[in-house]
């Protein structure tokens, strides 16, 4: 099993922030926000791949510096302007015909989110989700039906809950997720494209769709806007 953790964005809602700092690397308790998505998988995975983008370097300098030992290598998504899907693209070679787990580096999850509360199965393909507290309308909705996504999106009028940006890719569901993948490039605008675009492919077939796992007592936070920031920084320094 390997982590993949999406942090080529420019982050861009931080504003002025990220002018000289990449979100990946905001500072939160006494860590950059990457740190808590390393951590996480490690528990769990042989290695992680970290796809960068913008400033690049100062993201490989730190995991260098603080994970100098750790079985962490990097790779660089050199089209900052298009949706995520390249930056997966990009990783592929590294994920070989491994399982994988694909998160962002925004994403806040504790030490045992992948132990605990998320495990990960060799043969799964599942998406994390809630569904115990209010949506938020940028999030990502998510449709279930008899335990499988129906359908995946930010518009949706009417939901379940919402995805929380992490999927496991069990190890026999590899060659029908990269083939999902393989559709979504070559139909679709790569600089809108999104991972979450796969799981809508997917969803299209019920023998292909991903299993919706519903998370309960997940204490997580994403940051994407200063608010969110200060929120984790407040409560995770408590």
């Amino acid at each position: 099993m390997k982590g993949v953790i999406l942090a080529a964005g420019r982050g861009s809602r931080l504003g002025e922030a990220t002018e000289s700092l990449p979100k990946p690397l905001m500072p939160v308790a006494g860590r950059a926000c990457i740190d808590f998505a390393i951590e996480a998988l490690l528990a769990v995975a042989d290695e992680v791949i970290v796809v960068t983008g913008y400033r690049a370097s100062l993201i490989e300098d730190h995991l260098a510096r603080e994970w100098p030992a750790a079985p962490v290598r990097t790779v660089r998504n050199p089209d900052l302007e298009a949706g995520n899907l390249t930056s997966l693209g990009a990783a592929r070679a590294l994920i070989g015909d491994a399982a994988f787990i694909l998160t962002n580096a925004d994403h806040l999850f504790p030490a045992d989110m992948y132990t605990r509360h998320f495990a990960p199965a060799a043969d799964a393909l599942q998406i994390a989700c809630e569904r115990e507290r209010p949506v938020l309308p940028d999030e990502m909705k998510v449709i279930e039906k008899d335990g499988g996504l129906l359908a995946i999106s930010k518009t949706l009028p009417k939901y379940d809950g919402a995805y929380i940006g992490t999927t496991v890719i069990g190890q026999t569901h590899r060659a029908t997720y990269w083939s999902a993948f393989d559709r979504v490039h070559a139909t679709q605008n790569l600089a809108s494209a999104s991972v979450e675009m796969v799981l809508h492919e997917l969803a299209q077939e019920p023998v292909t769709a991903p299993r919706v796992y519903w998370l309960s007592g997940l204490k997580w936070f994403e940051v994407d806007t200063p608010e969110d920031l200060a929120i984790a920084r407040e409560s995770l320094s408590a």
